[in-house]
């Protein structure tokens, strides 16, 4: 598939697009507030029904500023239909008469039932909202939150992939940026995949889901944005919740959550405590082959690694409203995990002929740890006008992880002395992030953004290695194995976005300017590599309004850095005969993306088909290569192109009161060039995943919740990954008008979880199957307490949509 074909495709729709634009008929535009507190509300259902016989003529949905707009509507007598989840349906007769335009105002619609102590909101937000260039997935509605890690609750988002170890996908592809409250964050760097594992669901409001984001954002990632929003109260007074849960296999976790708010001041503070228990099995079958393609050995292996993490999360912050125009506000982080690996490796080497040769057992003590500390201040001004505003942000963050390695090898056949190894590795690192955001809504259709973003930082990973001496009796440091790497990144971005509509149609158009210096010293050999380069990121989308729906077209332009570790060429030898190491001439991948979506919906279903392509240049590759007859090394390298297309499905339902649903589904075709590593041919295969969740009301106060999800095969350049499948469920029963609730919830229930990978190469045949604990139960409750000062403020309903 030629990209330039792709391009002009693109370009053809965007002029079929703008064809459209040239719409006839009268448009029907208003705003849909909260009766009480004059929130504006987002996804409120507005359809316009013909007065003769009530028969839906066209419907959509509120956007993030409670706007609507219904387009093409004909001359003639019609009734417009608000609603909203836990609201009263409001009707206002309308008559058409060849009007151009016609402002309906704005229309404000009063909750079910508020109680006379306090004022609140007891409308429930769905559990996921869908549009054509977002997922909001609302973690508050998901039974699993409550004991669950941010890893539990992002296998059940639509388009989301989570593997046994944790690592994260987005629509098949594990190169996804994903920020906290829409910023990096350095937890989310290196280790994301044990921080999602121990950062507590019951924490975070939502998840946002951006396969292609504005220019505002850092281009950083092939398949696109996860925005993790944390909680933060709105409510004035004192207010907190407290949660705790015990599981299976000594397992417990809990948090304590508390805010006070007034008018100007909102203070701000999470503890969160969590203690797993991990069961690592992981079988390797491996064949070596000489250069004729005859079996030179065959060697087995059987790996036991349990350990049990222990991590506590702090965060607190505050917030002041200086005056009607300006804000400040300070707010810090910390994580602590610690836990102790005690891995036992059984090792088999058979010749040819299936006799075995050598037997001996790895044995790995390392008791770890990691710690993280961030500091963010920022101030912003406000001004007269609406969503005129800017702000200024500092971060500073720094981190420290250490790794004890103790290694034993008891060597069984032949019998012979036990030797041993240790491996000590350290990385610290300090990020330093200034961001300055501008916002001018120039008119009512349009908006400009402006930008800086810069971010410096410094990575400073050292490996020292020593073994035992038999005759000195003393560990001896290893030369070959001990070495320092400094890793040193400058990246200063400029950015700029322009929006407008016209009537149906509109635009949005981005550009970000990116000045990247890197530079790596290896500073064990004496040496140093650079790589200083600028790049534009260009953004653009097209959106146009149908009936009952809408059509949009996107494109972006994104990248992938390399990492330290991706570029450190010293090896690790956690497995002397088996290496990995960085490749220091790593180039970064590009990435151009094109998007295609519709959305239609009325009060009752949504279904959100997306068609998008993605053509990769120097995409990264994990390749295994033989050192000597006995010694591999595993690194990456850059494949000569990558190309994906794919086809999303997303179907949401709430037939009736007492049951709600979610079905998504990806089928992606991918095909892999790696021509240039010396293999002759390309490799293609067509993939799919299934993500499925149903809720059930049993009782005003109890829910029930089904969540699986499935991953087809998937395609390296050296072979391929099997498919996985994962049923979980959940119960919630609340208690003294919802202040209490108890939680039982089961992951993993058939125990189906595992990971195959296989691979075949000229010199290499090998089957890993891993394994972890399955079927965790766990049973919590959580305490809702609070005051609030002002019965006349309503709670209101947040969302982020900037991304």
């Amino acid at each position: 598939m030629d990209f330039k074909k792709i391009l002009f495709s693109f370009t053809v729709l965007l002029w079929s697009i703008v064809a459209l634009a040239q719409h006839q008929g009268t448009i029907i535009s208003g705003i849909v507030e909260d009766g009480k507190s004059k929130a504006l509300l987002e996804f409120a259902n507005v359809q316009l029904l013909n007065a003769a016989d009530s028969a839906v003529i066209n419907a959509t949905a509120t956007d993030r500023k409670g706007k609507f707009s219904l387009e093409n509507v004909n001359n003639g007598n019609y009734v417009l239909l608000c609603t909203f989840i836990g609201y009263e349906k409001v009707k206002t007769p309308l008559t058409v008469a060849n009007q151009q335009r016609i402002n309906a105002g704005t229309i404000l619609i009063s909750s079910l039932s508020q109680s006379m102590n306090e004022v609140v909101v007891t409308s429930k937000k769905s559990l996921l909202n869908t549009s054509i260039d977002r997922k909001i997935y609302n973690v508050g509605q998901d039974i699993m939150a409550q004991s669950g890690s941010a890893s539990d609750i992002l296998k059940n988002v639509p388009s989301v992939e989570v593997d046994i170890d944790g690592g994260v996908s987005l629509r098949g592809s594990s190169e996804v940026m994903i920020l906290i409250n829409g910023k990096p964050s350095p937890l989310m760097g290196k280790s994301r995949a044990e921080v999602l594992q121990q950062l507590p669901a019951n924490s975070i409001e939502r998840i946002e889901v951006i396969t292609n984001p504005s220019a505002r954002f850092r281009p950083d990632g092939t398949a696109g944005i996860i925005n993790i929003v944390m909680k933060k109260n709105t409510k004035d007074g004192w207010n907190g919740t407290l949660v705790a849960n015990a599981g299976n296999a000594n397992r417990y976790n809990g948090s304590a959550n508390l805010n006070y708010r007034t008018e100007k001041l909102n203070l701000f503070g999470t503890y969160s405590i969590r203690k797993d228990s991990r069961r690592r099995i992981n079988n390797i079958n491996r064949e070596e082959l000489d250069t004729f393609g005859n079996t030179t050995l065959f060697y087995t292996e059987q790996n036991v690694s349990p350990a049990k993490p222990l991590s506590h999360i702090v965060s607190a912050g505050s917030e002041y409203k200086i005056d009607e125009h300006n804000s400040i506000g300070i707010s810090g982080n910390y994580s602590h995990r610690d836990l102790t690996k005690n891995d036992v490796a059984n090792k088999f080497y058979y010749n040819n002929n299936h006799i075995l040769t050598q037997q001996y057992d790895r044995l790995r003590y390392d008791p770890e740890y990691e710690i993280e500390k961030d500091a963010t201040i920022f101030w912003q001004h406000n001004f007269k006008k609406e969503d005129h505003e800017i702000r200024f942000e500092y971060n500073k963050a720094v981190s420290d992880e250490l790794e004890n390695n103790h290694y034993t090898n008891k060597y069984i056949f032949p019998a012979a002395a036990t030797t041993f190894d240790n491996t000590l590795i350290r990385q610290t690192s300090k990020e330093d992030h200034i961001t300055v955001d501008y916002s001018n809504p120039l008119s009512e259709n349009s908006k400009m953004e402006l930008g800086y973003d810069g971010s410096f930082s410094i990575q400073d990973p050292v490996f020292y290695g020593e073994y035992f001496d038999a005759s000195q009796q003393k560990f001896i440091m290893d030369i070959v194995k001990s070495n320092k790497f400094i890793y040193d990144q400058h990246l200063n971005a400029f950015y700029g976005t322009y929006q407008r509509s016209y009537g149906a149609f509109g635009y949005s158009l981005g550009l970000r300017g990116e000045q990247t210096n890197i530079k790596a010293n290896l500073v064990t050999k004496d040496s140093s590599l650079s790589n200083n380069y600028f790049k534009f990121y260009p953004t653009i989308h097209f959106a146009y309004k149908v009936k009952n729906g809408d059509i949009q077209l996107n494109y972006s332009r994104r990248v992938r850095r390399p990492e330290a570790d991706d570029l450190n060429p010293f090896p690790e030898y956690a497995d002397p005969r088996n290496l990995r190491a960085g490749n220091p001439k790593l180039l970064p991948e590009i990435i151009n993306s094109i998007e295609f979506g519709y959305k239609w919906q009325n009060d009752k279903y949504s279904f959100v088909p997306s068609l998008y392509y993605r053509y990769k240049q120097n995409g990264f590759t994990q390749v295994i290569t033989k050192l000597n007859d006995s010694t591999f090394l595993t690194t990456q390298q850059n494949l000569s192109n990558d190309q994906s297309a794919g086809l999303e499905l997303i179907f949401s339902a709430k037939p009736a009161k007492f049951v709600s649903a979610n079905l998504s589904s990806n089928f992606f075709y991918n095909t892999i060039d790696a021509s240039n590593l010396g293999y002759a041919s390309k490799k293609s295969v067509v993939s799919m995943s299934l993500n499925f969740n149903i809720t059930f009301v049993i009782t005003r106060n109890m829910i029930m919740q089904i969540s699986s999800n499935y991953r087809s095969a998937r395609l390296t350049p050296q072979g391929k990954s099997y498919g996985t499948f994962v049923f979980n469920t959940g119960v919630r029963q609340d208690l003294f008008k919802k202040k209490l609730s108890v939680t039982l919830t089961g992951s993993d229930l058939f125990k189906t979880l595992q990971e195959k990978r296989e691979l075949n190469t000229s010199f290499l045949k090998q089957t890993s199957i891993g394994r972890r604990d399955a079927r965790i139960i766990y049973l919590g409750v959580a305490y809702h307490f609070g005051k609030t000062f002002k019965k006349s403020t309503e709670e209101k309903l947040q969302f982020d949509n900037n991304l």
